[in-house]
């Protein structure tokens, strides 16, 4: 049975996901200026939970699109009425599947992962899923906590080391392009097509 690791419902995620604490560490805005998006890139913020990156990230594309996807309708409620709040028009909620994000076109310029790959059950099947929604040149970024700082190091299952995501990646036929230093416990790095 395929499923979402450690899923609990979005009401509860929500206290964890935007607890000031954990806001401040993404370091939104310093990630964003990285990924080097112009103004009409198609952007899949996966695993988008409350929208704390899919509305920067929808900003940073005026022209663009963002497509916010999650597993829980209840995020995606969350996220609608955000975008509404801050009157921004471009971003597509998509309810996801647990092996496919079900994206509406095959047209993504980003696809992003910010501490949201170790959920996934079957990582290397949905990469490769994932792959097949990028443009030619399209990219896909992940940041995920280094094992060794994982705050699930007691739960395996749920630790995704840097090499495991570059060999899950190579089977999806995308290599690191950029290795980007900005955290301390994080990796966040950049593949694209070999």
């Amino acid at each position: 049975v395929d499923a979402q690791l450690a899923s609990r419902p979005a009401a509860e995620w929500t206290k964890t996901l935007e607890s000031p604490e954990r806001v401040a560490g993404l370091r939104t805005s310093e990630v964003i200026a990285r990924l080097n998006l112009k103004p009409g890139d198609v952007v899949a913020d996966l695993g988008a939970g409350t929208g704390l990156f899919s509305l920067p990230l929808a900003k940073a594309v005026p022209a663009g699109r963002v497509y916010s996807v999650e597993l829980d309708e209840g995020f995606l409620t969350q996220i609608r009425g955000k975008a509404k709040t801050e009157n921004v028009t471009n971003i597509v909620p998509v309810l996801g599947k647990f092996t496919d994000p079900a994206l509406p076109g095959r047209d993504v310029d980003v696809a992003f992962f910010h501490d949201v790959l170790h959920h996934v059950e079957n990582r290397e099947a949905y990469l490769k899923s994932v792959a097949g929604y990028l443009k030619p040149g399209g990219r896909i970024v992940v940041i995920e906590f280094n094992a060794a700082d994982s705050p699930h190091k007691a739960e395996p299952a749920l630790v995704v080391s840097k090499e495991q995501t570059a060999a899950w990646m190579a089977a999806a036929g995308l290599v690191p392009s950029e290795d980007i230093q900005l955290f301390p416990d994080k990796y966040f790095v950049v593949y694209r097509r070999k």
